[in-house]
């Protein structure tokens, strides 16, 4: 049993019944703020204010934020470098790429990927069952590349973010310029979706809806 749970823009709880994880918690940019969440590892991409508010996060969680290898409590992790922008980190600065393994299948957050991932980074990244990568443009790459990294790195389940919302007021695109570039996806009237064995059979893009 895998549990994800989507707060908005980059931030993710993945969870089973051993070890939680939350991803890029934000600050208060119109999605509604997180209260008394818990995990035990807190992962941060990059340290900007929509990505970096570990305070919110209660239980005492270990924090992975720099580039490395990682055990802690069971759970490998391992963070990859990259940059938030398309000219090697000189308008926004750099970018982890995030991976980690739960109940045996390999998650990757792509946190505010800017870029094409080179041929050497897919390598180093091996096997991926889940990806969450950005697909809103303008801060990220657009939807365009994030179909061409998806397809690069075949991953079996696709969680796009970093997209337009109603409660969003970033220039960024709506999810939709990602769902017309892709022959389907389910789309789940809830922010957290149960994930099981039946689910990492055929390659699928799910859309969670926030609460």
């Amino acid at each position: 049993m895998i549990k994800v749970k989507w707060f908005g823009h980059s931030m993710w709880k993945i969870w089973d019944d051993e070890i939680s994880i939350i991803t890029d918690p934000f600050t208060d940019i119109g999605y509604q703020m997180p209260e008394n969440e818990t995990a035990d590892i807190v992962l941060c991409s990059h340290d900007h204010f929509d990505h970096n508010n570990i305070s919110i996060i209660q239980g005492s969680p270990e924090v992975v934020d720099t580039e490395g290898e990682f055990d802690i409590h069971n759970i490998h992790i391992q963070t990859f470098p990259g940059w938030h922008d398309n000219s090697r980190g000189s308008q926004r600065g750099k970018n982890l790429l995030m991976k980690f393994t739960i109940s045996g299948k390999s998650f990757l957050h792509c946190g505010d990927l800017g870029h094409i991932l080179s041929e050497e980074t897919i390598e180093k990244l091996g096997k991926i069952d889940v990806i969450f990568i950005p697909v809103g443009g303008f801060y990220t790459i657009n939807a365009k590349t994030a179909q061409f990294i998806v397809g690069k790195i075949q991953p079996a389940i696709v969680f796009p973010m970093h997209y337009k919302t109603p409660v969003l007021d970033f220039p960024i695109a709506k999810k939709e310029e990602y769902l017309r570039l892709i022959e389907d996806y389910k789309q789940i009237d809830s922010n957290e979706i149960e994930l099981t064995e039946d689910d990492f059979i055929k390659k699928q893009t799910i859309i969670l809806n926030y609460k």
